[in-house]
């Protein structure tokens, strides 16, 4: 324990001199801290008795031959804790008293070997005797509830942000030692009787004192049965002789095997109790260490006591106890609580950092404000001047004194103030300007002949925003709202032939302008004169046309006819060709649909090339889900939309 003790010590001055090169006043030091703290320990360790026994032998009646055994101790084990309320003094606030109650439950095992006493007694039948009581071993497992009201000296010395050391040493004032004890005894009980006869004739029975018993005596031992008996059976002799009205059995228990000796006069002791602290907060921080309690105790009880007296009774070894000296030592964890009035320091802001938005349109600029409480609750409350709106957050200061308001648009931030308790802090302004909005590059597709499934892309922007397009086509102002895709670009479909001018972008407030190019031709490349379309009519239901499942490129087994058909009449006429629409249905995004649709007018060429046809005699298009043949609102009709649509067309 000593070693332990020593080793804390150590510890906090180890401790102590990191803490005051590396945190330097970045902590709030004792002399800030509250005078009252509370403590609450739980404790655990060995608990040893070094006992001392009376003289008992005298209190058996006419004694010879005593005997009242070797008694020691088995160290066991203690638990409890302590609640205490302390006061720090002066200026500093290091020493300070305290006081509370303590509770240990200690527990170890009392042993007796080789207990021997002859004395006078009289038996059932009232017959003066000399009653031999003998045990080789006997074993008492001692529970002890012991209270105690500790009246200490306490230090404390906080000595980084986290780290710091008490220790409470001094007295305590027992209120109760009470022992509840369980035993293993069991006992020979023998008897020596001598009888005279008087002048009258009289038989009476008297007390042999002499240390050996006399020739004429009449013996109840195991000894004296067995030399006259050596086949005999001693245990039943000695019950036949206890039935009789004598004072013998063999190995007789207890009739009471447990009990309660109480330690008669009132002991002060000495605690000693150092930990170290790790603190949470100002508020609340941990204690672990160790701890020592030493007790004497003294016990009056001892001028009347006797082991036992006839068959079954039973008085505990502690009742022969004089003077106990008893000691636990171990490990305590505990919490330490400060509470009342603490020196107030001002709430200061040091420093506000500012970050703005990432790009023009998003919300994602912040501001850090530096300086305030670690591990506290704060409040920062602002007003945005472009809508002279007020906003605020709240949360936990970070461990290195920040706060961090996010989540905030372009703007100027004015009247930032941070709110610890009933503390308030004042920053200063931050103007949040977010770069503006670019237009990164510019794609087109030229609209198909006949057809105003034309495109212009626009990339740059910011994915999940709300976007508006502006754009003069030919002379007609025109706009188109849509939200920009995950790869931050907008696509405008279904444009026909024409010069796309005055293109611009509005979105979150934010506006970009297309210069370059400076205008867009979207234009369908030259077509053949043709007669009017011929179209292939394999089936009546069908139309041509070649379904497909849902979400899926995959041509269906049942339309290779379909297929087959029409590769004949492309074979057989060379001034044919075949124009393949792929459609879909309405489930789905505009950008998905239409590369499904063009993956399905791919599958149906790719089937028809690798059948023979010639590539050039084969055109592929896709419509995504704007030319619809039935309603989308039932399964039946989305089904017919998904279709690719044939036309063999004749060359001029």
């Amino acid at each position: 324990m000593k070693k332990t003790i020593l080793l804390l010590i150590a510890g906090y001055y180890s401790l102590s001199a990191i803490g005051q090169t590396t945190e330097v006043k970045n902590y709030t030091a004792d002399k800030d801290l509250s005078r009252w703290v509370i403590d609450i320990n739980a404790l655990g360790g060995v608990y040893n008795q070094q006992t001392d026994f009376a003289a008992t032998a005298p209190n058996y009646l006419n004694g010879i031959n005593i005997n009242t055994g070797t008694p020691g101790f088995k160290p066991g084990g203690a638990i409890g804790g302590d609640l205490q309320l302390g006061y720090f003094m002066g200026k500093n606030k290091h020493w300070g008293l305290g006081t509370g109650i303590l509770y240990m439950r200690e527990w170890g095992n009392i042993t007796l070997d080789n207990f021997h006493a002859e004395y006078q007694s009289v038996d059932n039948n009232g017959y003066t005797f000399r009653q031999v009581v003998s045990s080789n071993s006997i074993n008492e497992q001692i529970k002890t509830d012991n209270f105690n009201i500790p009246l200490v000296l306490k230090y404390k010395n906080r000595f980084s942000k986290h780290w710091g050391f008490t220790a409470d040493a001094g007295a305590l004032f027992n209120l109760q030692m009470k022992n509840n004890y369980t035993t293993n005894a069991s006992f020979d009980y023998e008897a020596i009787y001598k009888f005279i006869t008087n002048q009258g004739g009289v038989v009476t029975s008297v007390y042999d004192n002499s240390v050996v018993p006399g020739t004429t005596d009449f013996l109840i031992t195991k000894e004296q049965y067995t030399k006259n008996n050596p086949s005999g059976n001693v245990q039943d002799y000695f019950n036949t002789k206890r039935s009789e009205g004598y004072n013998v059995g063999l190995g007789i228990n207890p009739t009471q095997k447990s009990g309660t000796v109480s330690y008669a006069t009132v002991s002060v002791g000495l605690l000693l109790q150092p930990s170290f602290n790790y603190f949470f907060s100002d508020h609340v921080a941990l204690n672990v260490g160790a701890y020592f309690l030493y007790q004497p105790f003294k016990n009056d009880g001892t001028t009347t006591y006797t082991m036992t007296g006839k068959p079954g009774e039973y008085r505990s070894v502690l009742g022969s106890a004089s003077a106990i000296k008893t000691e636990s030592y171990g490990a305590n964890i505990g919490l330490r609580f400060f509470f009342g009035g603490k020196k107030s320091s001002p709430l200061n802001i040091t420093s506000t950092d500012q970050y703005a938005p990432s790009m023009c349109g998003t919300c994602d600029g912040k501001f850090t404000l530096n300086g305030l409480p670690s591990g506290q609750n704060a409040t920062v409350h602002y007003n945005v001047s472009e809508t002279n709106t007020p906003g605020s957050y709240s949360g936990v200061v970070n461990n290195d004194g920040t706060i961090t308001v996010s989540d905030l648009c372009a703007g100027s931030y004015t009247n930032i103030k941070a709110t610890v308790g009933k503390k308030t802090a004042d920053s200063k302004s931050v103007n949040l300007i977010a770069p503006a909005l670019v237009i990164s590059n510019v794609g087109s597709t030229n609209p198909t002949t006949g057809k105003c499934d034309g495109t212009i892309s626009l990339y740059g922007l910011k994915a999940g925003q709300k976007a508006t397009v502006t754009y003069s086509i030919n002379g007609t102002q025109k706009s188109y709202m849509t939200s920009v895709s995950n790869d931050n670009s907008i696509m405008i479909p279904g444009l026909c032939e024409g010069t796309i001018t005055s293109i611009s972008v509005e979105s979150n407030k934010c506006t970009a302008q297309v210069n370059n190019p400076s205008s867009i031709v979207l234009a369908t490349p030259a077509t053949p004169v043709v007669t009017t379309p011929t179209l292939i009519v394999v089936n009546e239901d069908t139309m041509s046309q070649i379904l497909f499942d849902f979400n899926t490129s995959d041509i269906r087994p049942s339309s290779y006819a379909v297929l087959d058909k029409v590769f004949t009449e492309l074979n057989e006429d060379k001034e044919t060709y075949l124009y393949i629409d792929g459609n879909t249905d309405k489930i789905g995004t505009d950008e998905y649909n239409q590369k499904l649709s063009e993956r399905r007018a791919t599958a149906v060429r790719t089937y028809l090339v690798n059948k023979g046809i010639s590539n050039d005699k084969i055109k592929s298009h896709g419509n995504g889900k704007r030319e619809p043949i039935a309603t989308n609102n039932t399964a039946e009709g989305r089904s017919k939309n998904r279709r690719a649509e044939l036309l063999i067309r004749i060359r001029e």
